[in-house]
């Protein structure tokens, strides 16, 4: 099992950057406040404490988008106002993957919202 990492609705799973097809890495663009998730609700963000460690990637999507990060050499800690600090590894590359709730009534998945 891969060292999967997860802060509140978060799951950030190591993957290798060379999985990524090359229309993906067109696409990126670099989020420069380090803000990965930002909460509709309270407007609280998950982000990177530290950008000279890290960088958020995104990749706007027809439904979703993709958010990756890449970690350097010195590793760096994730941070939230409502859940604890989590520390990602030294230059791994993560995908998040946001968790989903699925409403019955609607027949309908949606991410859920913090």
């Amino acid at each position: 099992m891969k060292n999967l990492i997860r802060q509140g609705d978060c799951l950030f799973i190591p993957i290798q950057e060379s999985e990524l097809h090359e229309y993906q890495r067109e696409r990126m663009k670099r989020d420069e406040n380090g803000t990965i998730m930002l909460g509709e609700s309270t407007g609280h963000a998950h982000r990177v404490a530290d950008l000279a460690e890290a960088e958020v990637l995104k990749i706007d999507g027809f439904r979703e988008s993709e958010i990756y990060v890449r970690v350097g050499p010195n590793g760096v800690s994730i941070i939230h106002e409502e859940h604890k600090t989590v520390q990602l590894r030294p230059n791994t590359f993560y995908k998040l993957h946001v968790a989903k709730e699925y409403d019955y009534l609607s027949n309908l998945s949606r991410p859920v919202r913090d």
